[in-house]
């Protein structure tokens, strides 16, 4: 399976974080391009320690976009997203 190092922005304090995910096949071995693949990130900085989620979708766009919890604070996700990039892609 491939495997996608990215680099992606924390939504609250905008510090730079870098992963990878593992890029998922249908059952005929295809590269199943309409899952939107994910990975759950906390972030490293002492001040904010918060959690948010990167996606990587059929495009090929990186996103980091907070978890559904942070609406109890009063804050929508759609209002923190920001986007990253692809640093390299191993097969």
């Amino acid at each position: 399976m491939p495997i996608v190092l990215y680099q992606a922005y924390c939504p609250f304090c905008k510090t730079i974080h870098e992963g990878k995910i593992e890029l998922k096949y249908r059952k005929d071995n295809l590269f199943n391009v309409r899952k939107r693949n994910k990975s759950l990130h906390v972030c490293k900085n002492n001040t904010c320690s918060k959690e948010f989620i990167v996606e990587i979708d059929s495009y090929g766009n990186v996103i980091a976009l907070p978890t559904p919890e942070i609406e109890k604070d009063g804050i929508f996700p759609w209002e923190k997203i920001t986007e990253g990039k692809i640093l390299e892609i191993k097969e």
